[in-house]
Parts: C-alpha cells; sequence; structure tokens
C-alpha cells in the first residue's frame, strides 16, 4: 500500500500545474531540440464486454471490462528520460464469478517485482492496477541504458516472434497493445546509424533469468539481427531479418534452443510475406513451426497447453495464416485473420471492425471463433463475441 501510494504521489506532482510543460508550437530551427516537451501525459479509457459460447453455442458466460491506461513520460535533462505508466481493470461478470482462480490469471510472470494491487476482489467483481512501465534512461548520440521495468521487443514479424525472448506476443489479445513488460536493464551502442549492438538482461517472479545479446544491421536492403541468449537454463541463438521480394515485404525469425540437462533441444521458426495492393487491400501470409508442437488429433482440448511462451509460440507443430484489411472509408475499418495448423486440424477464424465515431473515439466489433479436430471429427471448441468504445487522450 506504501508504495502505491508514492507512486500515486509522484503522477499528482507530475502532472501539477507547478510542473513544466515545454510544447510551444513556433521555434527557430536553432533552438527546437531545446523545447521540446519535458512531460507527455497520455491514455486511454475503454468498455469492453464480451460474450464466450461453448457446447455448440448451447452455453454461454459474459463479461465487462472498464479498462483506463495512464502514461507518463517526464524529460528533465537533455540526455534524460524518465516513464511511469499504469493499468487499470475493473472487471464483472459471469466469467468473474465462475472462475475462483480469476484474479491470479491477472498477474504478469515476466515480472519480477510485485507492482500490482486488487483494491477489491469479490464474487463478481475485482478491481485491479499494476505499474505497467517505470524505467529510467540515458542516451546520448552513441549510446544509451535503459534500468527499470520496460517493453524488451526483439521481434520482426508481425503475428508470431520466435526472436521475442522476453515477452510473448499473443495476437489474439487485441486489447492489450503495450504487451507485457520485463524487469529489466538494457543497454544499445550504435555504431553506425545502420549497426547497433543491444544487450538486455531480466528476471522474473519464478526467478527465471534470461541474458541476450543481439547485433543489429543493414545489408543489400535487408535488415538483419542476430542473437546468442541464456533463456532460463538453457543456450539459445537465433537470427531475424526483413526486407522485400520485388514489392512484396518479406520477414523471418528463427530461434534454436540447445539441449541442456533440463530441456530438449528446439527449433522454433516463422516466415512472412505481405502485399499492399494497388485498392488498398493488405495482404499478410505466414507460417510457424514448433519442433515440440503437437502433430496429431487429439482427444480432448486439454492436451493442448494454451500458456504462451518464447518456446511455445502456439502448440502444434504447424500454423499457416492469412490476414487482409482494409480502410473501407475514413471512418470505417475491416480486417480478417484465419489460421490452420494441419495435423491438429486446429483452426481459428478472427474478423473486426473498427469505426471512428469521433476524434479520439473508436469502436471495435470482434469474432473469434476456435475450432479443432476432436476424436477424427472437426468440432467447435469455443467462439467470443466482443465489442469494445476506446476514448484516447
Amino acid at each position: 500500500m506504501k508504495r502505491f501510494r508514492a507512486l500515486l504521489l509522484l503522477m499528482i506532482l507530475l502532472i501539477s500545474p507547478a510542473s513544466e510543460i515545454h510544447a510551444q508550437d513556433s521555434v527557430s530551427v536553432a533552438d527546437s531540440s531545446e523545447t521540446k516537451r519535458k512531460l507527455e501525459v497520455k491514455g486511454y479509457l475503454k468498455n469492453l464486454e464480451y460474450i464466450s459460447f461453448t457446447d455448440g453455442f448451447g452455453s454461454s458466460i459474459s463479461n465487462n471490462l472498464i479498462h483506463n491506461r495512464i502514461n507518463i513520460k517526464w524529460k528533465p535533462a537533455v540526455n534524460f528520460t524518465t516513464a511511469l505508466e499504469l493499468r487499470n481493470r475493473l472487471f464483472w461478470g459471469e466469467e468473474v464469478k465462475t472462475n475462483p482462480a480469476f484474479e491470479d490469471l491477472l498477474e504478469n510472470q515476466t515480472e519480477a517485482f510485485d507492482l500490482s494491487k486488487v483494491w477489491f476482489g469479490s464474487k463478481s467483481a475485482i478491481l485491479h492496477t499494476n505499474v505497467e512501465r517505470l524505467w529510467a534512461e540515458y542516451h546520448s548520440a552513441r549510446m544509451n541504458l535503459r534500468l527499470g521495468r520496460q517493453r524488451l521487443n526483439w521481434g520482426i514479424n508481425t503475428l508470431w516472434n520466435p526472436n521475442d525472448l522476453f515477452n510473448t506476443y499473443n495476437f489474439l489479445d487485441f486489447d492489450y497493445e503495450e504487451r507485457p513488460g520485463s524487469d529489466a536493464i538494457k543497454g544499445q551502442y550504435h555504431f553506425s546509424y545502420t549497426t547497433n549492438l543491444e544487450l538486455a538482461a531480466v528476471t522474473s517472479a519464478e526467478d527465471k533469468q534470461i541474458a541476450a545479446l543481439k547485433l543489429f544491421t543493414n545489408k543489400w536492403t535487408y535488415d538483419f539481427q542476430f542473437m546468442g541468449a541464456w533463456f532460463i537454463e538453457q543456450w539459445t541463438a537465433g537470427t531475424g531479418w526483413a526486407g522485400s521480394i520485388g514489392d512484396a515485404g518479406f520477414k523471418g525469425e528463427l530461434m534454436y534452443f540447445f539441449k541442456s540437462e533440463k530441456a530438449k533441444s528446439q527449433l522454433n521458426a516463422s516466415l512472412e510475406l505481405d502485399y499492399m495492393f494497388k485498392n488498398e487491400w493488405y495482404l499478410n501470409l505466414a507460417g510457424l513451426y514448433n519442433q515440440r508442437g503437437v502433430n496429431q488429433q487429439i482427444a480432448n482440448l486439454e492436451s493442448l497447453n494454451f500458456r504462451l511462451s518464447p518456446k511455445n509460440l502456439l502448440p502444434v507443430k504447424w500454423t499457416l495464416a492469412v490476414t487482409t484489411n482494409k480502410q473501407i472509408n475514413p471512418l470505417l475499418q475491416a480486417g480478417f485473420t484465419g489460421t490452420y495448423s494441419p495435423g491438429t486440424d486446429l483452426v481459428i477464424l478472427y474478423p473486426s471492425l473498427r469505426y471512428n465515431l469521433a476524434t479520439n473515439l473508436d469502436m471495435d466489433l470482434v469474432w473469434q471463433s476456435f475450432l479443432a479436430g476432436l476424436n477424427g471429427e472437426l468440432q467447435d471448441l469455443n467462439h467470443r463475441a466482443f465489442l469494445r468504445v476506446k476514448w484516447s487522450f
């Protein structure tokens, strides 16, 4: 409780009128670097309602979520920046009632220190706050050093990121745009505009350490990265790239985990091709390979481990995906993602619509269906419908 009082006091001090906020609209070129805003406060407020259907739409449970995020960035000196970001969520509904362990699901296992607070919890409602980012960074022309809770994103691909050893991205979790943070130290040195070396080390609540080194460079109009890491008592190495074949984008990531006393060797790989058509339709084709994934039909859903991790981006061996979206008009955007996993016959269907109601106010309608081959037959496992309204400030 004392920790949260201190953080809230810091927020009040930062956004009080006494704080200097430099945001001049017209400045000369000579002094523009000195007039950048020292304090930046952003965030959003979202209301999400969703229904989950099972047993072929025979039964359903509903839930509601009010989701608020406050992002504060302060630059007290030219070479020094700090950030504080809070995630506040109020859950209520049948999903909270029917799951006694719902509160435990809110914990982020990638964080070493508990900076969260359940303000109140009942049989049908939970109000939860977590400090999502809390870091300080020193930066100069050649290098930067960041310490604290931060987002470490080493992925290149859009859908699946084998290279991201620190936080696994779940493409189905559309309500978590920022992705999880880690308690880490990160240093980066720039040899040139196109080449840099980055070192990062993290620890988690389960005392799982990760230390990794990444070299990023550009050659033949392609971006390349090469990395080696100690990942939870296992050595690993990988590479990734981003470039183009003709007018189509071409990206890929490979990660190999070497055999150790406590873990088997494993290869994860993902490739992507994307293309923007003249009529503004966007198309992305992706593939994922998980050497240790399931590659046969299953008897029940419990046979698949959907607890995602850098070694388990999906619990099946092969997955193919197609994603497309289009800006129908200035106010309406439509999108669709579909995946298929041969062997298990796992199918995910994910259409969405976004409509701009007003300035900084959007509404999303999202549907997710999950089907799989169970006992030799394709059966629907779960369907989810989401309605979200988001106001950004």
